[in-house]
């Protein structure tokens, strides 16, 4: 395929992806239009969608199964498609419609060059909420020996491990007052703020992250509120597991009337370093000029859950600016897909070269 070629498949690819918006449980159109693009521009084998909504397309029949696993659901927020230049804007241009179109096309690429084995290119629903998309992977039984998650890590990065995450609820009552004398009664908002300095002061001195997400007491008026509550959203470090962070939330001194309760654990993750995927991934970046580097990342992905319940090894790696993801400024130019595309289509060449799992 010429370069010129290369450039235009993926622009129509990606522009026809994003222009269906696609929030969370909202993916449908979405995953029509690359389902469309997949069946008419690309030379897969089977193109199929799930019970949930996953698109799977893939092609050979060999013993071992490389995957690429993106996700094209969407934080929420509409951005106008614009393309400027050699640029394209709009949500999910970083994360991760454009990581996944160019894995789509680079394991096209990458069809006469796979050698024994079977290839698969999945776009997965709901990462950004509960993941049913990369449950659904695991209750079906899908095994890959080989994942590459498609995560926007700047062209350049090989990750290997993501942090855990979890929200933590804090709910308080008070008796209320009048807030003519708000030192003679009761509120709800105080409680609040300090066990929100609490919990924030003792996760953060363990290594967590910590944000607050939502703050919500009272009607304004002459009241003193009577309750309120918050969310924390938490990123947990490799090391720690659910009984850490519930031993660390026990520890705090919470205001009187205040309770707490975790929701939405998601445990961390850290791959091998010296595993073929990786391998794999270096050598293509190198052979397309680029110093690759190992990374570890604040947030979580689809590999939090698929590592070790579907694959064997895994690492995540896309074009795009991760600083951008859910940010109101996304685009990447499509010199950063075409890269992406070429590293895709090396890493199965390199990979069913390497061999099996190390």
């Amino acid at each position: 395929m010429s370069a010129s070629a290369l450039r235009e498949l993926l622009l129509d690819g990606l522009v026809r992806v994003l222009r269906a918006y696609s929030p969370t449980f909202e993916e449908g159109e979405a995953v029509a239009a690359l389902k469309d693009f997949t069946e008419d521009m690309l030379g897969f084998d089977e193109v199929r969608v799930d019970r949930v909504g996953n698109l799977v397309a893939s092609y050979g029949d060999g013993g071992r199964v490389i995957a690429f696993v993106g996700h094209i659901d969407t934080v929420p927020g509409r951005i106008p498609v614009e393309v400027v230049g050699d640029r394209v804007r709009g949500r999910g241009a970083v994360d991760a419609k454009g990581p996944l179109i160019s894995a789509f096309v680079g394991a096209s690429m990458a069809k006469e060059l796979a050698g024994n084995v079977k290839v698969k290119a999945v776009a997965l629903v709901g990462e950004e909420g509960p993941s049913h998309g990369a449950w659904e992977l695991v209750r079906s039984g899908e095994r890959f020996d080989h994942m590459i998650i498609l995560e926007p890590t700047g062209g350049r990065d090989v990750v290997i491990e993501y942090r855990g995450s979890a929200s933590v609820v804090v709910r308080c009552v008070a008796s209320g007052g009048h807030t003519s004398s708000p030192e003679l009664g009761d509120s709800a908002c105080d409680k609040l703020m300090r066990a929100w300095g609490s919990l924030r002061h003792e996760l953060m001195s363990m290594d967590y992250v910590v944000a607050l997400t939502k703050l919500c007491c009272g009607e304004g008026g002459g009241v003193l509120p009577r309750r309120g509550e918050l969310v924390a959203n938490l990123r947990i470090p490799y090391g720690k597991d659910e009984g850490d962070l519930h031993s660390a939330l026990a520890a705090i001194e919470w205001p009187p009337n205040c309770s707490y309760s975790v929701m939405g654990y998601v445990p961390p993750v850290r791959s091998g370093v010296n595993t073929a995927v990786v391998r794999a991934l270096f050598r293509a970046l190198i052979r397309e000029g680029v110093r690759p580097s190992l990374a570890r990342k604040r947030g979580t992905s689809d590999m939090n859950i698929l590592h070790g319940r579907v694959a064997a090894e895994s690492a995540a790696y896309g074009p795009g600016d991760p600083a951008l993801a859910h940010t109101d400024a996304e685009e990447i130019s499509v010199d950063e897909l075409v890269l992406g595309a070429r590293v895709y289509a090396r890493t199965v060449h390199e990979l069913s070269r390497l061999g099996g799992v190390k």
